[in-house]
């Protein structure tokens, strides 16, 4: 492909690509002022709605303030006489229908009145009970003077109105209102339809309206032509502008969801409003942009195509004379222009080029015999470095060297093989020799510091092994190995680390005379920084624990103090326990661990109710149930981590909860020390060998009834656990 013919494509494609980006992004701009536009529409219907809202409710306003300012009004709802109201309001002619809504003058369809406490003193709704046009909130701004209530409210679950209020003030008429200084005695509250809301806002956006209840519904609009298409369209908990197409015209559909005066969505307002022309002419502007893109392309295009095609037949020419150079026409080329531009140079560079090949054909010769000096140089060195490689590659590479100069006297004549390509020859041979002596150097150098780099690792091996036992030790011997040989109690307990150290763990302690704490932990992950995050939790909760604030007050303290310095986001699943010696009542909290086994002395088993927590350090903060349960004389209680349910044999099969349960059922006769011993060993022969994939670790208690004799001082117990 011609030079010009790239440049042509590149440029294309060049162009092509901006002006993609640049439709592209005219697209992106166009939508966002879309959406901008549809915002900004919102926001003007919105208000449109607000102040038809405030419209019908200033249909209120007259009849509000005549119930307001009437004095025989102001004083039965003072003193709260029901009956004085329903007359006088009678004699208004605010009397409702039985069984029927009321209907009043100015339009009104509801009117409450309330005393200053809030109680409902008169309604025009017929019901038995009725409920309050306005809730509690509400009343509260009228009752207190400061503010009047305007809205929209949901009546009987069903019925929308548009109300308004207002304060009823002690002594209204007799010179006391509220210009005097008197005091709030009741509030008024009046109604009308919500239609006439609508009505209002059709008048003022000009603008098909339609109404829906919260559950889509149509409220009003169902008999406007257009309300089949607006129907589908219908989404009564969105905000939002659609389009759609009716009758050939396009319309704009606004959504107005309409909030109850105590905050609740009770409906929604659809606006339709007719914009064909408006999307016609936003049509034309946009494929004239198209358009006006596409033809400064093609102009572009058009005189880069020339200017190309003028200069590159000049440089045509040059390129035909260098052809001629390089078969060694030496005097076939044209005649080039000279000049400081690029052909000119190139026409002179072409000069250059025949005086360097005649110098060529005059050196030849010298070249030669120096040529052949080198090669029996390069022979001579080649030999005397193959001594020095191994037998196996002397001889390989003694080969190779019989095998070039084989080659090279096969060559027929000096110009068919020539000097150069046996010195070639030659050489590829000494690179060869040079590649496996340098070669077996490296592997040599490599060899040792691989060697001397074994050794270290040995020793860090070695010194790392010695310190994870040290840790294996320590780790082993700060959790319980012996416990207290208590008249109440037979207990037993061990952890089998699946590494050299692990974060399970297991304590039991005294946290008063005569109480004592159980605890079996498991920690996220496995090995050190595991056992690091064990000891932290055991020695938190051992301290918090000894203050005597319960088992669920103890997580929710040691949860918090392990989530608020847990940069490594750790956790800790925990089951704690108190256990009275007197009454044998165990009260106990989980912290997301699995729930503990309790077989009673008729050997059923079955696991402790659970509570409410999750594991400890995963949020702060959390609440943490607790529960308690009396052991009986007899009772075991098996704690333990998921290490041994999920302990895994050959065949990838899981121990699993139910043969744990039947392993623990196996103890019913045994102590706390065989009955451990017995679930480990059956744990061990359903593995089978197989690899230890988490840490083991188990404590078993056996109630063996309350002492009938008191503790005696000192708390043997506590001292025995020490």
């Amino acid at each position: 492909m011609l030079l010009q013919t790239r440049i042509i494509l590149f440029v294309l494609a060049t162009v092509t690509v901006v002006a993609g980006l640049l439709l592209g992004f005219s697209a992106l701009r166009e939508d966002a002022a879309d959406r901008r536009a549809k915002e900004l529409e919102l926001a003007r219907l919105d208000t449109s709605w607000q102040l038809a809202v405030s419209g019908a409710a200033g249909r209120i306003d007259q009849n509000l303030g005549r119930l307001a300012g009437d004095a025989e009004i102001a004083r039965a709802v003072e003193a709260e006489d029901r009956g004085a109201l329903n007359r006088r309001v009678s004699a208004l002619g605010i009397v409702p229908a039985s069984g029927t809504v009321p209907a009043t003058g100015g339009g009104l369809t509801d009117v409450n009145l309330l005393s200053e406490s809030g109680d409902l003193l008169f309604s025009t709704d017929p019901a038995l009970d009725p409920a309050p046009l306005l809730n509690r909130g509400a009343l509260d701004g009228i009752l207190s003077g400061q503010k009047l209530a305007r809205g929209v409210r949901l009546v009987d679950g069903e019925r929308l109105v548009v109300v308004a209020g207002a304060p009823i003030y002690a002594g209204t008429g007799t010179g006391g209102g509220a210009g005097s200084g008197a005091g709030v005695a009741g509030a008024v509250v009046a109604g009308v339809e919500f239609k006439a809301a609508l009505d209002v806002l059709r008048r003022t956006t000009g603008a098909r309206v339609f109404a829906v209840a919260r559950n889509g519904a149509a409220i009003d609009g169902e008999t406007d032509p257009l309300w089949p298409a607006v129907r589908v369209l219908v989404r009564p908990a969105e905000r939002r502008i659609a389009t759609f197409a009716e009758g050939g015209r396009r319309y704009a559909l606004a959504s107005l969801p309409v909030a109850d005066l105590a905050g609740g969505r009770v409906a929604t307002v659809l606006i339709a409003g007719d914009v064909t022309q408006a999307e016609e002419e936003q049509a034309l502007w946009s494929a004239a942009y198209v358009a006006a893109a596409a033809l400064v392309l093609l102009g572009a295009l058009g005189l880069l195509y020339g200017f190309l095609r003028r200069n590159f037949s000049t440089l045509d020419g040059a390129v035909k004379a260098l052809q001629d150079l390089s078969h060694g026409r030496a005097m076939g080329y044209l005649e080039l222009p000279a000049g400081n531009d690029e052909i000119g140079r190139i026409a002179g560079a072409v000069e250059v080029f025949r005086g360097v090949m005649r110098e060529i054909e005059r050196t030849a010769g010298q070249r030669e015999r120096r040529l052949r000096r080198q090669q029996r140089f390069i022979r001579r060195q080649m030999e005397a470095l193959a001594v020095t490689l191994e037998e196996e590659a002397r001889q390989n590479l003694l080969e190779e060297l019989r095998q070039i100069e084989a080659e090279t006297h096969d060559a027929h004549s000096a110009q068919s093989k020539g000097v150069g390509d046996e010195l070639g020859l030659l050489a590829l041979g000494f690179s060869r020799l040079a590649t496996r002596v340098s070669t077996q150097q490296v592997q040599l150098t490599q060899m040792v510091r691989d060697l001397r780099e074994a050794l270290a690792d040995k020793r860090r091996l070695i010194s790392l092994q010695q310190e994870l036992e040290i840790a294996r030790t320590m780790q082993l011997t700060i959790l319980p190995q012996v416990f207290p040989d208590l008249p109440e109690l037979d207990i037993a307990a061990r952890m089998i680390p699946a590494k050299e150290v692990g974060g399970d763990f297991y304590d039991f302690f005294p946290i008063s005379e005569h109480k004592v704490a159980l605890v079996i932990a498991d920690v996220s992950g496995k090995g050190i920084p595991a056992a690091f995050f064990m000891l932290i939790t055991r020695t938190m909760l051992r301290a918090i624990a000894e203050s005597g604030v319960g088992p669920a007050e103890t997580m929710r303290r040691v949860n918090n103090l392990l989530a608020a310095e847990n940069e490594q986001m750790m956790f800790v699943t925990v089951f704690y326990g108190e256990l009275d010696l007197r009454t044998g009542v165990l009260a106990f909290s989980n912290g997301g661990h699995n729930p503990p086994l309790r077989m009673t002395a008729d050997g059923t088993v079955a696991p402790l109710e659970r509570t409410p927590g999750i594991a400890l350090a995963a949020m702060p903060d959390m609440p943490f149930g607790e529960r308690s349960v009396t052991l009986e004389t007899g009772d075991m209680a098996f704690l333990f981590t998921d290490g041994v349910t999920e302990a895994f044999n050959g065949e990838e099969v899981m121990y699993g909860d139910g043969r744990l349960v039947d392993a623990v059922a196996r103890q019913r006769e045994a102590g706390a020390r065989n009955g451990l011993d017995g679930v480990l060993a059956d744990v061990a022969r359903f593995t089978a060998g197989a690899p230890q994939s988490d840490d083991i670790t188990c404590l078993v208690l056996r109630w063996r009834g309350a002492s009938p004799a008191p503790v005696a001082a000192g708390n043997p117990a506590e001292a025995a656990v020490a």
